[in-house]
């Protein structure tokens, strides 16, 4: 067995089994999303969006967010 799949082995379930196992209990969790994008503030000023790689738009609330941090340009793409 190569060592990556014995290392799967000790950790838990992966996140999609983690994920239907909870809604088919009913339970209730706790999820922590990462997302990379470009950040704006919708027109209330209580809530944000995010246009994420591939242009999906995820819209949330400030009070959901335990951390944010600025991703660094990549050479060449005139981003700052």
């Amino acid at each position: 067995m190569p060592a990556d799949e014995a290392a799967r082995d000790d950790r838990a379930p992966p996140p999609d089994l983690r994920l239907a196992e909870a809604a088919d209990r009913g339970q209730e969790l706790e999820v922590i999303l990462v997302l990379r994008g470009r950040i704006r503030r919708v027109g209330d000023g209580r809530r944000w969006r995010i246009r994420a790689q591939g242009g999906r738009v995820i819209t949330f609330a400030a009070e959901w967010v335990v951390a944010a941090t600025p991703v660094p340009a990549r050479p060449g793409t005139g981003r700052t």
